[in-house]
C-alpha cells in the first residue's frame, strides 16, 4: 500500500469521526430546541427566545460544517476507489 493512500485512508477516517460527533450534536441541540419550543410545557411568553437563538446559530454552524465533512468523505471515497 501506497503511503499516499494510508494517509488518505487516515484522513477519511478521521472525517468520519468528525461526521459522527456533528451528527450527535445536531441531534442533541434539535432535542433541546424542540422542548424549548414546546409551548405545551412553557406558555408562548415565557419561551427563552434569546437562548433558543443562539441554539438554533449553533445549528447551522453544525449543519453546515457536516455538509463540508461530507462532501470530504465523499471525495475521499472517490479517490480511494
Amino acid at each position: 500500500m501506497s503511503l499516499e493512500r494510508a494517509a488518505m485512508q487516515g484522513r477519511l477516517a478521521e472525517a468520519k469521526q468528525k461526521g459522527d460527533k456533528l451528527k450527535l450534536k445536531i441531534e442533541g441541540v434539535t432535542r433541546t430546541l424542540r422542548t424549548g419550543l414546546n409551548t405545551a410545557l412553557t406558555p408562548p411568553e415565557e419561551l427563552e427566545i434569546p437562548l433558543l437563538d443562539e441554539q438554533w446559530d449553533e445549528l447551522k454552524m453544525a449543519w453546515a460544517e457536516l455538509q463540508g465533512v461530507n462532501s470530504a468523505i465523499a471525495h475521499l471515497e472517490r479517490e480511494l476507489r
